[in-house]
């Protein structure tokens, strides 16, 4: 949309036909001749003489129109911006004086036809631009036209304001853009690269940050709203949490081409700092008084991806990230895992209903309710856990107990041969070999047992030694197999009792040596 920050057309030069050597006398009789062309209102004319024939507001108006340019260029250039094409209009005035140039591409923004590269030609014009330069121009002209000299510093208050003006009409361009944010971002990012010491980049930048302040303000607004409802951590936080996520997002979009400037300049863009004290506080409120790890984590993310340029706080912030992702994970694994441990619990207050369900029916599901109910807590773990090894190592405690508290092997056998066929080819590797060396030593806790109750009944400790044999190790295998030889020739029973008998001591000291079970 046009604005009026800027315009050619207005310029009292312009609508008087007048040129930078028109004397007072002259000014007036182009005034008569205006009213007779009719193009112009009575009272419009005499603003404009009055403008050119007082030096203080010439100087304005004479700085704003087209200084150094002959009357065949001012000619052409009026036809070109009939045709309003900014790319065209570029190439033509590219060798026209600095100033001239830049009002041309202030006035393209004035108007609404400009482009980026419009505005990169504005930047540069004013990088080129000699005041000293100027200044002779200007005074050649006055003493023609009859007008008192210009000063140096005169010319610097001028040329001032005009630089203040243009930066205006570029921002307000800006702003007409469907995207506004991002085409000022292109613009800072290209001019910082161009000319980082630019003088009207900075102009350009706070007029831009002028005209944001309404819509950062009613972010800011939204924020604060949205944070005190978060804050109250009701079921509809995840819903708070994201419109939390677009707020930030919709602030950068606006707001970063003032932080990476203001980060060039060595300094922090300070609304934006306040938002994130604002959104940081809420963070710190959700991990430390309610545990929402994954919600503080998300909003953090959300202040990194939208304040990189705020370096005092960013490491902080990556700090903060690492921490609430560890802390986000271990939550996931409770909370995932509850239900097992819950079990479990249960199961070791009823150990002796427990440990009778799983000789009954072993470990499944139909094996009575506490049974079950670790059955399907665990299967539930397993499927669910990012490392399902922690569900085989919950229930393996389970199994600690009944052998060590309850003294009962033969369950926690069961138990952990449970865990391992249950999981079939999916246990954890490392998990699988530990649950395995403890299982054979319950099978031999409870097997030497059952091996002593048989003593004198041949066939039922040979029967109890081919089941030793399943799970024995190498070093166990060997002297069970010299056992078994023995029963087999009828060895005497005083040898054989005497024989069994230190075989069950190393069995009692193999029990000790269970303890390696709760390692």
């Amino acid at each position: 949309m046009p604005n009026k920050a800027f315009s050619l057309e207005n310029n009292p030069f312009r609508v008087l036909k007048a040129n930078y050597r028109s004397s007072a006398a002259e000014i007036s009789d182009l005034v008569e001749d205006a009213e007779l062309d009719g193009l112009h209102h009575e009272d419009e004319l005499q603003k404009a003489r009055q403008a050119l024939v007082t030096p203080k507001s010439r100087l304005l108006f004479e700085l704003s129109w087209l200084p150094e340019l002959s009357q065949l260029q001012k000619s052409k250039l009026e036809e070109l911006l009939r045709q309003a094409d900014p790319a065209v209009i570029l190439t033509q005035i590219d060798h026209f004086p600095d100033l001239a140039r830049a009002n041309i591409a202030a006035h393209l923004c004035s108007k609404g036809i400009a482009s980026i590269e419009v505005v990169h030609s504005l930047a540069q014009s004013w990088d080129e631009l000699d005041e000293a330069h100027l200044l002779k121009f200007l005074n050649e002209e006055r003493r023609s036209s009859g007008f008192p000299a210009v000063e140096a510093n005169q010319l610097r208050d001028g040329v001032r304001d005009i630089r203040q003006r243009h930066a205006t009409a570029a921002a307000n361009w800006i702003w007409s853009l469907p995207l506004p944010g991002k085409g000022m971002n292109d613009i800072v990012e290209q001019e910082l690269e161009r000319n980082p010491e630019a003088s009207f980049l900075r102009h350009l930048v706070e007029m831009y940050d002028k005209e944001s302040e309404p819509h950062l303000a009613v972010i800011k607004e939204s924020v604060l709203t949205a944070t005190a409802a978060a804050k109250k951590v009701s079921a509809d936080l995840p819903q708070h949490i994201k419109e939390i996520e677009k707020l930030l997002d919709a602030w950068d979009s606006i707001n970063q081409p003032v932080q990476i400037y203001s980060q060039f300049r060595g300094q922090e863009e300070g609304r934006s700092k306040q938002l994130y004290e604002i959104v940081r506080k809420l963070c710190l409120e959700l991990a430390n008084d309610h545990g929402r790890y994954e919600e503080a984590l998300r909003l953090s993310s959300a202040l990194l991806t939208t304040f990189p340029e705020l370096e005092s706080v960013a490491e902080s912030l990556k700090e903060d990230i690492t921490a609430l992702e560890s802390l986000s994970h271990q939550k996931k694994i409770s909370d995932k895992l509850d239900p097992l441990v819950e079990a479990c619990e249960r199961a070791k207050k009823n150990a002796s209903s427990f440990g009778h369900a799983l000789r009954s029916d072993g470990f499944s599901e139909s094996g009575g309710r506490i049974v079950s109910d670790v059955v399907k807590s665990f299967n539930a773990a397993r499927r669910s856990l990012p490392e399902p090894g922690v569900a085989y190592l919950v229930v393996r405690d389970l199994a600690l107990s009944l052998n060590n508290e309850n003294n009962d092997a033969q369950s926690a056998f069961i138990l952990v041969n449970g865990l391992i066929e249950l999981g079939g080819g999916k246990v954890p590797s490392q998990v699988l070999e530990k649950l395995r060396e403890e299982r054979a030593i319950l099978h031999k806790n409870w097997k030497m047992k059952e091996l002593e109750r048989q003593s004198g009944n041949v066939s039922g400790m040979i029967r109890t030694v081919d089941e030793l044999l399943v799970y024995a190790n190498a070093a166990d295998r060997s002297e069970l197999e010299v056992l078994k030889a023995k029963l087999k020739r009828r060895t005497p029973v005083n040898r054989f009792i005497e024989y069994i008998g230190g075989w069950i001591v190393i069995g009692i000291l193999l029990l000790v040596a269970s303890a390696i079970f709760g390692g």
